[in-house]
């Protein structure tokens, strides 16, 4: 996964600019009104909640590979409050993200492999 970090953090920021969760859902609650006229004067979706405003937080984003695990993780100062706010299934991938990042992942994992055994 070390060599694919990047791919599964674009995988993840389409994932919250399509508005779903890893789980599927939407990430809700939605935005209130006051913010939908904000993102709409921005040309921003307001049809979804994507938790993109100024990008500091898709920015913001890193994977944390461990031995046994991994986890997204944010830098960004709101990350907390968002987190608090809207969940922790706003990270990690689901569905078709999930299927996307495998496809970026299969030949990676199967060079290491064969890299490994000598072929």
């Amino acid at each position: 996964m070390k060599q694919t970090k990047k791919d599964f953090i674009e995988w993840q920021e389409e994932q919250l600019n399509a508005g779903k969760r890893k789980t599927g859902g939407r990430i809700k609650p939605e935005y209130r009104p006051a913010t939908k006229a904000i993102k709409r004067k921005k040309g921003q979706p307001t049809d979804r909640v994507t938790l993109k405003d100024t990008g500091f937080f898709h920015a913001s984003l890193f994977l944390v590979v461990g031995q046994n695990d991994f986890g997204v993780v944010s830098t960004d100062r709101k990350g907390p409050w968002l987190v608090d706010k809207y969940g922790e299934s706003i990270f990690g991938l689901g569905g078709v993200f999930k299927i996307g990042y495998i496809d970026d992942l299969q030949p990676v994992f199967i060079d290491k492999i064969r890299e490994s055994l000598h072929l």
